[in-house]
């Protein structure tokens, strides 16, 4: 195998987390070669580790390629030559753009300069490979602050909810932060989340499950 790196673990699956560990990704995105399968001895005995050795799949390192590429033309005009870190999970990238000096200009008003860097990025990608490409971006730690906040607003809405018994509405989000307000109280059995509104900017409405007309939670 070119570019093989080598792993051993007590078994063929501890062998394979390891790779996938150092290649974060998972394990359908890797080529492995079994290079010695072990054994387990004899009462425990002379046992011996199971050896591999594993690879990122072709396919995925060209995606990874052409996805430098394309947002380091991008952001060319702001960063000469970006450092991005990729993360593989079968066909989602998550990138982080690795560049605390120009962080915030890269991120923007309210998100507004990362989220058509993200927009762009996945339209561009998806017509060169000619294939659905999920890409997530981030830089200057936005998104974990992203979702903190989210989160908290949806919290805040609901206990107003249970406080007045009247719905409350989110301001217009994408459907990564909608899904994030859904995800935050699907556990609340007080609780029901659906989304409003047309475009790809709608509204999250978060109402009693006491109240009439009220539905299952929505994931859109």
């Amino acid at each position: 195998m070119n570019d093989a790196t080598r792993f051993e673990g007590k078994n063929l699956e501890a062998a394979i987390g390891k790779a996938c560990e150092h290649f974060d990704v998972e394990e359908d995105n890797l080529e492995i070669s079994v290079i010695d399968a072990g054994s387990s001895g004899i009462f425990g005995l002379g046992g011996r580790s199971t050896i591999i050795e594993a690879r990122v799949k072709n396919d995925m390192q060209e995606l990874e390629q052409t996805v430098r590429e394309v947002l380091g033309n991008l952001l060319e005009p702001i960063v000469e030559q970006p450092n991005l870190d990729i993360r593989a999970n079968e066909k989602r990238l998550y990138v982080t753009i690795q560049d605390e000096e120009n962080s915030g200009l890269i991120i923007g008003k309210e998100g507004q300069n990362i989220a058509a860097l993200e927009y762009l990025t996945n339209l561009i990608v998806s017509k060169k490979e000619q294939d659905k490409v999920y890409i997530q971006l981030d830089a200057g730690g936005y998104r974990q602050k992203q979702e903190e906040l989210v989160k908290e607003t949806a919290l805040n809405l609901a206990k107003k909810v249970k406080e007045t018994g009247k719905p409350q509405s989110t301001r217009p989000m994408s459907s990564y932060q909608r899904r994030l307000v859904h995800l935050a109280l699907q556990d609340d059995t007080e609780i029901a989340t659906r989304s409003k509104g047309d475009g790809a900017l709608k509204r999250v409405t978060i109402f009693s499950k006491k109240k009439k007309g009220g539905g299952q939670a929505q994931t859109e």
